[in-house]
């Protein structure tokens, strides 16, 4: 029988320590292992407006010369079906508190 962990107790550790990103930009794929689905990779990315300078038609001459923009990759991460389900219960919990927040805030 293997030894399990879930009786004991978790503890973040030097959570402060790790500096904050903004991410405003997701990417979710499946991974296949063995022709099966395996893992779930979620990319975590940065987008920002590119820098346009100048009068407006140079503005405009810059904006019109981009054919795209590129997101910086902060992080990618491998989770389990089951992790994905755990992360989205926590996400929803989350959003549902802020919502309310936001909400009260109004309301003041």
């Amino acid at each position: 029988m293997g030894l399990t962990l879930g009786a004991l107790p978790v503890r973040w550790v030097e959570t402060e320590r790790v500096p904050i990103l903004m991410a405003n930009q997701f990417l979710v794929q499946i991974d296949v292992a063995s022709d099966r689905p395996d893992q779930i990779v979620l990319a975590i990315g940065q987008v920002t407006s590119p820098p346009v300078l100048g009068t407006v038609e140079e503005k405009r001459a810059q904006l019109e010369a981009i054919s795209q923009v590129p997101v910086q990759t902060l992080a990618r991460y491998s989770v389990t079906p089951a992790r994905l389900g755990e992360l989205i219960k926590l996400l929803e919990n989350v959003q549902r508190a802020f919502d309310a927040l936001e909400s009260e805030e109004a309301a003041s």
